[in-house]
């Protein structure tokens, strides 16, 4: 009898031997795919912080553009403006240059 119980003890020996083999085995692979999950987590947190980057960019832009469109109506005016007194000035300086040429004055 005594012989029987060392050969059952050393087969359920034998049989947990083999699990904990099993569970180191898993344990490794939980780590590794643990490790490429934070590598992941990594590359996910620097894509996030360069698309808010990038968001306020935007946001920064689209703030120019409106400030730029909300003058736009009085820039318009005032090239008008500064057009139309070249004009004038061009016009009343070629006034006097033939008023000048027509009386013959120096």
């Amino acid at each position: 009898m005594s012989d029987d119980r060392d050969n059952t003890l050393r087969v359920e020996i034998g049989v947990i031997r083999r699990n904990l083999e099993e569970v180191h085995g898993t344990m490794t692979k939980v780590a590794a795919a643990l490790e490429r999950l934070t590598r992941l987590e990594e590359r996910h947190a620097h894509t996030a912080s360069a698309l808010e980057r990038a968001f306020n960019a935007i946001s920064n832009i689209e703030k120019r553009l409106a400030a730029l469109e909300r003058f736009q109506p009085m820039q318009r005016l005032t090239t008008s403006w500064v057009i139309n007194g070249v004009w004038a000035v061009a016009g009343a300086v070629g006034t006097m240059v033939i008023n000048k040429i027509l009386t013959g004055a120096p």
